[in-house]
């Protein structure tokens, strides 16, 4: 009898070191993609319209004019 109780909180034991070694893998991995992600992705600018030719530009691009913004591109008809 004292053998089986022996063998079952061994086994127990075992299983909980196994538990414990997981999680801290899990956790390391976490922290290493969230670190990956932090540093090489580049963050989303804000997307406005053109009112002059409704083309999509990020707001840093576009120049302030009269109801909104407009793209500072000299190909567009438009801005001529």
């Amino acid at each position: 009898m004292g053998k089986a109780i022996l063998w079952i909180v061994l086994v127990f034991v075992v299983l909980f070191g196994l538990r414990l070694l997981n999680a801290s893998k899990a956790r390391r991995r976490a922290e290493a993609a969230r670190r990956s992600a932090d540093a090489g992705a580049p963050r989303a600018d804000i997307m406005v319209r053109c009112v002059r030719c409704g083309v999509f530009l990020p707001r840093a691009d576009a120049k302030p004019a009269p109801g909104g913004h407009a793209c500072a591109d000299p190909r567009c008809a438009e801005h001529r």
